[in-house]
């Protein structure tokens, strides 16, 4: 199975020219595969305008399904949401033009402010069933959390999505951590971040794709663009025979 993930540098706050890009990469893909999208990629962290950017949510919604529905593609991210209590960081997975799987950011990044400008989700964690396999989405700064993971593999996961927005002063942290999440699990993690400058922050890059093993398929490093590789969900299993880590 084929399985992507995007890395590029957003424009803050400017939804029609992210949007332009995202499509255009996601034209690239393969039928019947997986993409991962970064966190909040329509607008970036524009947290002053985050009720104007959310307005457009739902019409993003509709264009990302009749993407996947004519691909038959599982198509995966992070958007801003209304709620009735404020804006959600929402996590979602839309597969063969479904929305499958929405999930609130739980684990807030205080550092940049995200908790005075963001609705915190519950801590549920829940597996999203898909055409390409069991799921599981760590938003950014959840990736931290062992325990979250941990959650996600009692449940079944067998790939780890997580859409960010990591800092570069934190680069091999995302690196380290994306792996590990890998080896502890024994499953699959795509991790899809940004790069650059957006707004005042300077972004890591590094998105990538890890086996169970461990093993680093794909590092996108610096550069933007769509990077891709083969996975084969047996290997998951295959890991999980070999060193048993009951649960």
């Amino acid at each position: 199975m084929k399985v992507y993930t995007v890395q590029v540098n957003l424009k803050l706050g400017n939804i029609d020219q992210n949007r332009e890009k995202i499509y255009s990469l996601l034209e690239k893909v393969d039928r019947e595969s997986l993409v991962l999208l970064p966190e909040m990629w329509s607008c970036g962290f524009d947290n002053e305008n985050l009720n104007l950017h959310a307005e457009r949510t739902k019409d993003i919604y509709k264009e990302l399904k009749k993407i996947s529905r004519e691909k038959s593609i599982v198509i995966a991210g992070t958007l801003p949401e209304k709620t009735k209590k404020g804006i959600a960081n929402r996590g979602f997975v839309i597969d063969c033009g479904d929305i499958v799987f929405k999930q609130t950011k739980v684990k807030l990044f205080r550092p940049t402010g995200e908790d005075k400008f963001f609705v915190k989700g519950k801590s549920k964690f829940d597996i999203a069933e898909t055409s390409v396999g069991s799921l599981g989405v760590m938003i950014c700064f959840e990736l931290r959390f062992p325990n979250i993971s941990y959650t996600l593999r009692k449940k079944g996961v067998e790939i780890i999505l997580v859409p960010a927005q990591w800092g570069k002063e934190r680069k091999k942290h995302l690196e380290i951590l994306s792996q590990a999440r890998a080896i502890e699990n024994q499953c699959f993690v795509i991790v899809s971040n940004t790069v650059g400058r957006i707004g005042n922050v300077e972004y890591a890059g590094s998105s990538g794709i890890y086996s169970p093993w461990g093993d680093t398929l794909v590092h996108a490093n610096s550069d933007e663009g769509i990077f891709e590789t083969d996975i084969d969900l047996t290997d998951i299993y295959k890991v999980r025979r070999k060193i048993k880590m009951d649960i």
